[in-house]
């Protein structure tokens, strides 16, 4: 009863403040404009363009599940309830988020109300319809008054990392070389007599950027250094186990079919733990765990729900770290990689599941593209895809050392 009062006073007091026509979105340097829409009276907006101009992130997940992912905070919120969580808080609203024309929109409360109160870090200035970071209220708050509707937004597009030559404190890598022991990966390439197998050259990467990494100070781990098989679900507990604080499994990727066009797949791409989205999202998410069915007895995943539950939670807390991070791999290869850039995915990889840390996922090209797979396997190549990754890594370590403070 008090939550539904207490929603019914918020609504009351969102219908009586003045409502723009688009939300100035200000994060540090960075300025947006997010337009506010009018649907059957009732102020709403994009909860994936407000996620975009807060640098923030919106994660599709199942039964209508959605999560807005900022840097400080994480709100979870159903299409057509009108609540919202934060961890075990929740949050009354006065009206429910709701998805049209295939759009989450959020009423406009979530940008008044909900963000400045539960994201940590904003403030909303209501007589400039201004969404901003306290960190730089003082600084831009003269700026907002003189902020007119025909002001151009301003975007700006995340630079490559800056490589830092060693990362304050010491800091644990897993380091995760693919399949191993029977299970050989993919087999490539397509329309010749196979001679790439995957587990080879996973192995042979993760080797050479473990000694990279270890010469720049950071210390490190790997689950496999033998063709041995490592269960999925052991992955995980080995980075846990051993304190990591990044997880980086490597991979080669396959199209899952056998023709001309798909001999002609080519490309990197690097993937975080979130529900995948897009066909060819599942597409590499099921020919990685398809992995699974080489486990058997005590290696084979008991399919606890409450420990999935328990899991889910601890790897959501690093979201948005893995989401850094793979972006920060996926620009390092951009300078060395021969094949096309295929940007930074999420699927729900079972070896990324157990490691509660930043985690991703590399496929370092394809190995069913002949070209692709004679890449792969020159030594001097991997010896560049590694050195590239490894630089990635601490400079991306040198940037959450910064974010999170101490040292290890």
């Amino acid at each position: 009863m008090i939550a539904v009062v207490l929603a019914l006073q918020i609504a009351a007091a969102q219908a009586s403040a003045p409502i723009p026509t688009f939300i100035v979105v200000r994060d540090g340097a960075a300025v947006t404009s997010v337009p506010v829409t009018i649907d059957g009276g009732e102020a709403s907006v994009r909860a994936d363009a407000l996620m975009k101009a807060m640098h923030g992130m919106l994660v599709t997940g199942t039964n209508l599940h959605y999560t807005l992912v900022l840097p400080r905070a994480r709100l979870d919120l159903i299409d057509g309830i009108p609540f919202a969580k934060r961890d075990s808080l929740t949050i009354p609203l006065g009206r429910a988020p709701q998805v049209r024309g295939g759009q989450l929109y959020l009423p406009f409360q979530f940008v008044s109300d909900v963000i400045p109160r539960y994201g940590v870090g904003y403030y909303y200035d209501v007589p400039h319809g201004v969404l901003g970071t306290l960190a730089t209220q003082v600084a831009v708050r003269p700026a907002a008054a003189a902020q007119s509707a025909s002001s151009t937004p301003i975007t700006t597009a995340p630079q490559r990392a800056t490589v830092v030559p060693k990362p304050v404190g010491r800091r644990m890598v897993v380091i995760d070389a693919g399949h191993g022991g029977p299970d050989n990966g993919m087999i490539g390439p397509i329309g010749t007599p196979s001679w790439f197998v995957e587990k080879d050259v996973t192995l042979a990467v993760a080797k050479k950027l473990a000694v990279v990494l270890r010469a720049s100070g950071v210390d490190v781990m790997m689950t496999r250094t033998t063709d041995t098989l490592i269960a999925l679900a052991d992955r995980g507990k080995i980075a846990n186990s051993n304190h990591g604080d990044l997880f980086i499994s490597i991979h080669v990727n396959a199209p899952g079919y056998q023709t001309a066009a798909a001999a002609r797949e080519r490309g990197f791409e690097t993937y975080f733990l979130a529900e995948a989205k897009t066909e060819d999202e599942r597409r590499v998410q099921d020919m990685e765990n398809e992995s699974v069915k080489f486990e058997t007895g005590a290696n084979a995943p008991k399919g606890d729900p409450l420990s999935f539950i328990i899991t889910d939670m601890a790897q959501n807390e690093h979201l948005r770290e893995s989401s850094d991070l793979a972006l920060t791999i996926q620009n390092g290869l951009i300078d060395v990689h021969p094949g096309p850039n295929r940007g930074v995915q999420q699927a729900n990889f079972a070896v990324l599941r157990g490691s509660y840390m930043p985690a991703v996922l590399v496929e370092i090209g394809f190995g069913s593209n002949q070209a692709e797979a004679t890449f792969l396997s020159d030594q001097d190549n991997q010896r560049a895809l590694a050195r590239n990754i490894a630089e990635s890594v601490v400079a991306y370590l040198g940037h959450y050392q910064s974010r999170v403070g101490g040292t290890r």
